[in-house]
């Protein structure tokens, strides 16, 4: 589990000229209001926010599975202990020449009876390392992590309708991300940017899961941050949309904390994929009001055949489906280019963005 960041970043002096040449793209200056909160995230990270509106319901499933599971191990770490101490001490005054249940007497044991003995205490001597080294940090991470953990996350925060997530990057950082300093790397151009940061910030991804469920080898969830950013929306310290899908990073003393507000590039898509649904909707209803609804699913189908091609949907199968399309309409003695026209135009119909 993520640790929180005892490191504070200061704010870069008014005197300082930041220009967009200096700051990687697609960041931004990140708002002033959230600077108090920054400068206790560790500069050295990577950070995604969002906000999960998931039902209630389901984030008590969630976390119950993780909580039955830690208690389950808790109890059999404890009965394995006192078994294995009294187990342990034996062995111990038995190595120091006391006579114990364990002791061994090399010269009246045979072979095959020692072989087997030192066999059994090997075995055991592994399990409980491997219990003590592999499975003893689940529960302690779990329920005793400072300065914050799951546990105590939930019980500051407990459950809620829409409950802030902060991300943060596990075995990488800014340094992949934007490189040292000033942030003399594009973001957009690392390799990092690509396979760490997109994924994670995918609009499918983000609203299929909970986010207690987004913890894997590229991000770790920051509870500590998650508690001081639910307080202070809780305080009316900081505003609840400030930590909407956005990507957070240090961008050098120089320039100071950077975000890209990532929801806002949603909001605006998904405002263009209602036109464009509005469009396509509109130009079916045109087509079957003129007794032609057959001529939309036959141009669908054009449009699905040419983007399911090796390759993509190129600037040239574009072209080529709506060469197919005119010939299509004229066959039936509509022309193309004026029905496409009067309804607005190409912006917004499939296969029709990039043709001409």
């Amino acid at each position: 589990m993520a640790r929180s960041a005892n490191k504070r970043t200061s704010v870069p002096s008014t005197s300082t000229t930041v220009t967009s040449t200096t700051i990687p793209p697609p960041f931004s200056l990140a708002p002033s209001s959230l600077q108090p909160f920054l400068s206790t995230l560790d500069p050295s990270k990577v950070y995604i926010t969002h906000i999960d509106t998931h039902p209630r319901r389901l984030k008590q499933q969630v976390f119950a599975v993780p909580t039955l599971l830690n208690l389950t191990i808790v109890v059999l770490l404890l009965w394995r202990t006192t078994h294995a101490l009294p187990t342990y001490f034996s062995i111990v005054l038995a190595a120091l020449g006391n006579p114990t249940p364990y002791s061994i007497d090399i010269s009246a044991t045979a072979r095959a009876t020692l072989l087997r003995l030192v066999f059994g205490r090997a075995v055991m001597f592994l399990l409980d390392w491997f219990l003590l080294r592999i499975i003893l940090p689940w529960p302690v991470t779990f329920l005793l992590e400072a300065p914050e953990n799951p546990v105590t996350w939930r019980w500051k925060c407990g459950f809620r309708a829409r409950e802030i997530y902060i991300r943060v990057s596990r075995r990488w950082g800014v340094e992949e991300l934007v490189g040292e300093g000033d942030g003399r790397r594009a973001a957009e151009d690392s390799p990092w940017w690509k396979t760490r940061v997109m994924p994670a910030i995918e609009r499918g991804y983000v609203r299929g899961k909970t986010g207690y469920l987004m913890m894997d080898k590229s991000w770790d969830l920051d509870f500590g941050a998650m508690v001081r950013a639910t307080k202070a929306v809780d305080a009316g310290e900081v505003e609840e949309e400030r930590f909407e899908k956005s990507v957070w990073c240090y961008g050098g003393p120089q320039i100071g904390w950077l975000a890209w507000e990532v929801w806002r590039l949603d909001v605006e898509q998904g405002a263009d994929q209602e036109e464009a649904r509005k469009k396509i909707v509109a130009f079916k209803d045109r087509l079957t009001a003129m007794g032609k609804e057959s001529l939309f699913f036959r141009w669908i189908e054009i449009v699905q055949y040419e983007s399911s091609q090796q390759g993509g949907f190129t600037e040239q199968r574009q072209a080529e489906a709506v060469r197919q399309a005119r010939e299509l309409f004229q066959a039936q003695g509509v022309d193309f280019d004026d029905f496409v026209g009067e309804m607005g135009g190409k912006e917004g119909l499939p296969g029709m963005e990039q043709s001409s």
